[in-house]
């Protein structure tokens, strides 16, 4: 009965030993109508002194996504041996009209989730604006005038406002307030 136990035990042991630890392989693939976006969100945290390295990503577009969502970021939460997917839908609402801006926005916010790990943060400054890109509120945080009511088209013309985003974007500690924040 010992020698059937411990011969047992010896097997079992000798197994577990000789398994030896597989490596993940991730993929990386960019969807060319998305390339040039996803390079400038790399050339952007190199600008800021942040290298992400180019392994563990596919971004990918869809016809549409569940909740009518436009873009979602599939990433590991606990395990950071799987691969971070990012899709980005092209319906009109989404994409087909939206102005460059916002397409970069939109792709950056993901990136955001599956490169840098961040959340949503909804936090608003006293101006009612988001004070990240991060927020769920994606509404085009710094585009251009569309229609221009007024003389002012200063008011309602967001693309000074890129430069904030971006650098919250990768330093979420950022304790900046714009003057367009106020």
């Amino acid at each position: 009965m010992f020698h059937k136990v411990f011969g047992v035990f010896f097997l079992f042991s000798m197994v577990l030993c000789s398994c030896e630890k597989v490596e993940p392989v991730f993929e990386y693939r960019i969807d060319p109508t998305l390339e040039s976006i996803v390079n400038k969100f790399y050339q952007e945290a190199e600008l800021r002194g942040i290298t992400l390295q180019k392994t563990n990503l596919i971004v990918e577009v869809v016809d549409v996504l569940v909740e009518d969502r436009c873009g979602q970021c599939e990433r590991p939460k606990r395990k950071k041996e799987e691969q971070r997917t990012i899709k980005i839908s092209k319906s009109s609402v989404c994409w087909i009209r939206e102005s460059e801006q916002n397409r970069e926005a939109l792709v950056f916010h993901e990136l955001g989730h599956c490169l840098l790990d961040r959340d949503h943060k909804d936090d608003l400054f006293p101006s009612g604006a988001p004070k990240s890109i991060m927020t769920t509120a994606l509404n085009g945080p710094y585009q251009p005038c569309v229609y221009v009511i007024g003389d002012d088209a200063t008011e309602c013309n967001r693309t000074v406002r890129r430069t904030y985003y971006l650098n919250e974007l990768f330093d979420d500690l950022l304790v900046e307030v714009p003057s367009w924040a106020k």
